[in-house]
């Protein structure tokens, strides 16, 4: 029992949602270290990110024949906070997978593993954070009271005890990178040789529309020294220049921001890098260390552009924060993206309105517009009154059904955010002059999709 397959599944293709997601293809981090543990374990590993080998279904059964174990999750790791809102490719991935060899994973199996089980007779289901329970699961096979688990026996759900997220996050090795094409990855606003790493877990922040279910809201970091290193071994052994660090909140802790940014400046590995945090988190010291380590581009979550509103999702932030923050982005030259929402419960169209002219006037580099999703898990679906029971197994709410106004409005608001942001000319301007050549057709793809969402 020794051959273990790891799938991806193909997800860009999406179709059926309300509302567009963004389906770029990047390295799938969990299942990367994932196969770390388990070739450090003495496993024979075969790591499948079907989101750019595109096998078929049929070719993925008959790769699943050649394995002991099979693991498929629904969400990978750059999409655990924001999972897809139809799955449809996550079912049909599994089509031709033994059964008694299938076990599955994700934000939405961690959230029902019940209705995900009953759909796809897998042996069991992994709840939360997946790497070490995968590793039991390989080394042990299925034992009574293992944790982070769950199992059907005669059609009812039957759970382990609750996983304990990881504490030492020392302990994580690094991602088995040798298993991916790390050359078909990119982000158009950074560039090629790319990957995803983290530095943390988790985040003591209780917004009402965030997910935290898959992998816990306890906020834990490795060391500074730790980090530093495995950024430079990605540079070295994979040939990095541009890397996300996909931590919820990057400068929360100013005890790690602040030395490994300096630790960055001295070993002068000439990478490139983005993050995301928060409008709270930084300040000139922290801008300026993170520009000179090689930082890029930051997104922040600014959410809304009313007070109550922002009062109302606990995000603990005021439009003054972003305002700050965004000045300190442009003194210090930095890009940004920023995340809005439309749709909260309460919010008329007046209120998106002013969402849609406070992004116009901070003035980011970007600007990704949604409408709101009360993800089963969050204090946002409990508000609306989401009963994950009365949703089919593949799909998630696609927008919040309870809005002050209907879904044909909140297209229509959404059309509107993006035309009236990206279609100014001094930005279409200023966007696409002095873009690297070979992601200026990307870029323009981007506008065009996001326009005419």
């Amino acid at each position: 029992m020794n051959r273990i397959l790891l799938i991806n599944p193909n997800w860009t293709g999406i179709q059926k949602q309300k509302q567009g997601q963004f389906k770029r293809a990047w390295p799938p981090l969990d299942l990367a270290q994932a196969a770390a543990l388990l070739e450090r374990g003495g496993f024979v590993v075969r790591l499948l990110d079907n989101n750019v080998e595109r096998v078929s279904h049929e070719a993925l059964g008959a790769l699943a024949r050649e394995h002991d174990r099979v693991f498929v999750t629904s969400t990978p790791y750059d999409r655990w906070q924001c999972p897809a809102l139809d799955i449809s490719f996550f079912y049909d991935t599994i089509r031709h997978i033994p059964r008694e060899k299938l076990y599955i994973m994700g934000a939405h199996v961690s959230e029902r593993p019940e209705t995900s089980l009953k759909a796809t007779g897998a042996r069991a289901a992994i709840i939360h954070e997946p790497e070490y329970t995968i590793l039991d699961i390989c080394q042990r096979d299925l034992y009574p009271d293992q944790k982070g688990v769950a199992t059907l026996e005669d059609s009812k759900l039957v759970r382990g005890p609750e996983v304990e997220f990881l504490d030492d996050m020392d302990t994580m090795p690094y991602p088995a990178f040798h298993h991916l094409p790390m050359q078909r990855y990119y982000y158009e606003v950074m560039g090629r040789d790319f990957a995803l790493l983290e530095s943390s877990r988790g985040c003591p922040y209780r917004c009402t529309f965030c997910y935290l279910g898959m992998y816990g809201p306890q906020f834990r970091q490795k060391g500074v020294e730790r980090f530093v290193d495995e950024v430079e071994w990605a540079v070295r052994t994979h040939g990095l220049r541009n890397i996300y660090f996909m931590d919820l909140e990057f400068a929360l802790n100013k005890k790690f921001v602040i030395p490994f940014c300096e630790a960055l400046i001295k070993r002068d590995l000439g990478l490139q890098w983005c993050c995301q945090t928060r409008v709270n988190d930084v300040n000139d010291e922290v801008l300026s260390l993170m520009k000179r380590a090689g930082c890029k581009l930051i997104h922040f979550g600014v959410e809304a552009g009313t007070e109550h509103i922002l009062a109302a999702t606990n995000k603990k932030i005021t439009m003054a924060d972003a305002e700050r923050a965004m000045r300190l982005m442009k003194k210090y030259e930095m890009q940004s993206v920023l995340f809005m929402n439309l749709g909260f419960p309460g919010e008329t169209i007046e209120d998106m309105d002013a969402t849609i002219d406070f992004a116009i006037r901070l003035s980011p580099t970007f600007v990704s517009f949604h409408l709101i999703v009360p993800f089963p898990g969050t204090k946002l679906a409990e508000m609306v009154g989401i009963d994950e029971k009365e949703l089919p197994p593949e799909r998630y709410p696609q927008f919040n059904d309870k809005a002050t106004v209907d879904l044909p409005t909140l297209k229509r608001q959404l059309r509107k955010a993006y035309r009236r942001f990206y279609l100014r000319p001094g930005y279409i301007w200023h966007s696409l002059v002095g873009s690297e050549r070979q992601f200026l057709w990307d870029k323009c793809k981007i506008l065009y999709n996001l326009v005419g969402t």
